[in-house]
């Protein structure tokens, strides 16, 4: 009797060691369920919508900046906000000044009025001020971590171009006069400058665009375009790609063009740096939404295809993969082949585009806006 009896105890565990082998496995396969939703949460785009779509919870008028992608900045009435790329929020400040615009750098952000100027660093910590003075603000760029403004002074025709390092030192100040002023701005990682004049006080026009290294107040290049209007300006390393009414030219440092393709009746549309190649594509200068219409795609590297848009497309971005063609409420993509991949449907339509950064735009439509990130 005893014996039989330590036998059956011994048979009455074995439902109970296999329920709880069960209950192991089951915990398992939910801790790894858990595992891949968290994954898909916080390391991918799952849940962001179509493609990579983010609402922002912001005004119509709200005047949007970034400087890399990785930082996206705000400024909603005198309160100034950074997110993160994911539209968390990782700061704000409210400032007592009145109506305010903003620009923003790599290193620092620029909060200007006529009058004024407040700098300061991305963690909102104040650098420095520029006061009122006979200078009257009409626009500011910002490079990495160098500010630059475009003035006017009361009873004067000149234009001046004052720049600052990141300390407030005025470090170069240039003045425009007899000529008609038309883009500036900074280019490569040393925040070399480039500003573009228009004379027409000859037989012909003449486009003028001078580099300088601010830091050492000395000019760099001049490219004189005789004949043409220059609609936009890229940088590749040391040379420049300059769109004309007519043809993109290339000038290598030494002013000698070394590549040029005819575009006549075609303005830029989006321009993309990828390594070491620009890519830059060409639209009808007419309106591309009214019909069909050839996009164009030129590259520094030799790319040269034509891409049949379809009907209603009235914006083009481009990313390191695909070219967006954006309708109303419908996006194409496109490779780089001209071949058509795919397209996303929006389930609003758009009112408005701009584009923010490489690969990120600012889409806006009945009182909402949105980010929107190529892939």
């Amino acid at each position: 009797m005893k014996r039989r009896t330590r036998v059956s105890r011994m048979r009455s565990t074995e439902p109970t060691v296999l329920s709880h082998q069960k209950l192991l496995l089951i915990g398992g396969i939910l801790l790894l369920a858990v595992l891949l939703l968290l994954y898909f949460i916080f390391f991918t785009n799952l849940f962001r919508g179509n493609d990579h779509l983010l609402a922002l919870d912001i005004t119509e008028n709200t005047i949007v900046c970034t400087a890399d992608g990785s930082s996206i900045y705000y400024l909603e009435g005198s309160t100034l906000h950074r997110l993160n790329s994911a539209g968390n929020t990782i700061w704000t400040s409210k400032y007592s000044s009145g109506k305010m615009n903003l620009q923003v750098g790599r290193q620092i952000i620029c909060l200007y009025n006529e009058d004024t100027a407040t700098i300061l660093d991305q963690e909102k910590t104040p650098l420095f001020n520029i006061p009122a003075s006979d200078f009257k603000i009409e626009q500011v760029t910002c490079g990495k971590n160098t500010l630059a403004m475009l003035c006017g002074m009361q009873n004067s025709t000149s234009k001046f171009l004052r720049i600052f390092n990141s300390a407030g030192v005025e470090i170069d100040r240039i003045e425009i006069s007899n000529t008609s002023f038309l883009d500036f701005g900074f280019f490569g990682e040393s925040d070399n400058f480039w500003y573009m004049t228009l004379d027409t006080s000859g037989a012909e026009p003449i486009s003028r665009i001078t580099t300088t290294m601010p830091t050492q107040q000395k000019i760099t290049g001049l490219y004189e375009i005789y004949g043409q209007l220059v609609s936009n300006v890229n940088f590749l390393n040391s040379n420049v790609y300059v769109s004309t009414t007519s043809s993109l030219i290339a000038y290598d440092t030494f002013g000698e063009i070394f590549y040029e393709k005819m575009i006549y009746g075609s303005k830029l549309a989006d321009s993309l740096t990828v390594k070491d190649d620009l890519i830059l594509a060409y639209v009808p200068q007419t309106e591309i939404s009214n019909g069909s219409s050839t996009l164009r795609l030129l590259s520094a590297n030799g790319l040269d295809t034509l891409v049949l848009l379809p009907s209603g497309v009235e914006h083009v971005a481009l990313s390191e993969k695909y070219v967006y063609c954006f309708t109303k409420d419908v996006i194409y993509l496109y490779n780089y082949n001209g071949q058509y991949e795919k397209s996303i449907e929006l389930d609003f339509s758009i009112s408005s585009f701009s584009k923010l950064y490489n690969g990120l735009i600012l889409l806006r439509s009945e009182g909402n806006t949105y980010l929107f990130f190529l892939s």
